[in-house]
């Protein structure tokens, strides 16, 4: 028998178990993996209404017209890079996509189209209610890495324009400053730091959207030697000190943050 095939059967079987114990733990203890997301594809819809509307508004003015793309195969991507020299697309790749959660904006003006904006929001982290539980607190996760897919993947979509509006929401226990997660987003994003709001106890509504006042300066979509940087805001709180989901974006967060890189695409020379 082959033992390190049979290594690797076990631990698979022994991570297969103990994933469906915690399944079984968190459904008898009222909680569900995709409980945030829920919440957060809610919101985030919720707030794509206001923003496609005020992205029609815009486009309008210029004689566009704007129309969204729930998902975009790796196929119809390659096809907007390969006008701009970039390989043929392949029809196999017609069956591989992304689909990011705020969706993709686009607009046809004249005889072109151009991406306008995308919005994608990750919730992670779920040591704050191991705490609130009494257990111990365990390593962070890794979904949020699994975003860089998307986030090569339009900077194809955007390779024919000067500007790369990707709008990434991360909040949640494991981006605080105290771990590791948030600087993953920055390795994946060219090193740039992330929009960074901590979430305290005494932290109010209000002082949020101070904060976001703050951000709102600096806040780029212009490319960067070349490059395509994504425009990341990350909301956090401690996994010790306040309860799950209390540093969630809001749909006027989200709202005033999407607003602003619309504004800045229309100000791009392309469109004036």
């Amino acid at each position: 028998m082959n033992t390190a095939h049979s290594d690797v059967v076990d631990e698979k079987t022994s991570q297969s178990k103990g994933l469906s114990k915690r399944h079984k733990k968190m459904k008898e203890d009222g909680h569900h993996l995709n409980d945030d997301s829920k919440h957060s594809e809610k919101t985030l819809t919720n707030a794509m209404r206001v923003v496609v509307e005020y992205a029609k508004d815009k486009a309008h003015k210029i004689g566009g017209e704007i129309f969204e793309e729930k998902t975009m195969t790796l196929y119809e991507i390659q096809d907007y890079f390969h006008k701009v020299g970039g390989p043929s697309p392949h029809p196999e790749n017609k069956s591989v996509y992304m689909k990011p959660d705020g969706g993709i904006i686009m607009m046809k003006l004249r005889d072109k189209t151009y991406p306008i904006i995308i919005v994608e929001d990750k919730v992670q982290g779920s040591n704050d209610t191991r705490f609130k539980e009494g257990q111990k607190k365990q390593a962070t996760g890794n979904a949020i890495e699994r975003g860089a897919k998307n986030i090569r993947g339009a900077e194809m979509l955007y390779s024919g324009v000067p500007y790369f509006s990707y709008v990434l929401f991360a909040s949640g226990c494991d981006f605080h400053s105290s771990e590791t997660i948030a600087k993953r987003i920055e390795m994946m994003n060219m090193g740039m730091p992330n929009h960074y709001i901590d979430v305290t106890p005494v932290t109010s509504p209000e002082m949020i959207m101070t904060k976001i006042d703050t951000i709102i300066p600096d806040i780029t979509i212009k490319k960067l030697c070349g490059k395509s940087i994504a425009s990341v805001f990350v909301k956090a709180h401690k996994w010790d000190e306040m309860e799950h989901g209390s540093s969630r974006w809001t749909e006027e967060e989200e709202i005033k943050l999407c607003k602003t890189v619309i504004d800045k695409v229309f100000e791009c020379e392309i469109y004036l």
